[in-house]
């Protein structure tokens, strides 16, 4: 027997006049009548501690006048739950997450997915599909064209973006 095994059982450790009436193996909850008979209860997985008033009073048992039949504790209402009141929060979690995918993804595709609309060169020029690793001064000293006929041949063209297998149009000279 351990040395503090005295003080184990309910004499010891409950106040005067207070007695275990029961314990919910489901919540772990131990329930006590003291001597007036209001009911108590203790915190979830505590055997004592602090306990809590449950109800008004009632007669203890073993006296006559008390109904047998009468319920400790006053009815309740089931609660009305269904899954989604259980699972909300994470419900919430999983759509944050998706929604950050979905623009992670949308933002690595975007660039990878852009549209090369084909470029219809006039009479005066003739069509050039870009390589990898052309700049528009290259391109320009090739077809021996200034760079300036070159941009203006092209209005929008950004030198430092230039696709490959996009195509610019080359003035004639």
């Amino acid at each position: 027997m351990g040395r503090w095994s005295q003080y184990d059982t309910d004499e010891e450790r409950l106040p005067e006049g207070m007695q275990r009436i029961g314990y919910d193996a489901d919540t772990q909850i131990y329930t006590f009548r003291d001597r007036d008979g209001s009911i108590w209860e203790s915190a979830p997985g505590n055997q004592y501690g602090q306990l809590h008033r449950i109800n008004t009073t009632y007669t203890p048992y073993g006296d006559d006048a008390h109904d047998d039949t009468e319920p400790l504790h006053e009815p309740t209402e089931p609660k009305d739950s269904s899954w989604r009141h259980e699972m909300g929060p994470l419900l919430n979690w999983f759509l944050l997450i998706g929604l950050f995918l979905l623009f992670i993804f949308w933002f690595i595709n975007s660039g990878a997915t852009k549209k090369v609309t084909p470029t219809t060169c006039r009479d005066h020029s003739s069509p050039y599909k870009i390589k990898s690793g052309d700049s528009c001064w290259a391109i320009a000293e090739e077809h021996s064209v200034p760079l300036d006929s070159l941009l203006h041949e092209n209005q929008g063209l950004d030198c430092d973006k230039l696709t490959p297998g996009s195509t610019l149009c080359i003035p004639k000279v």
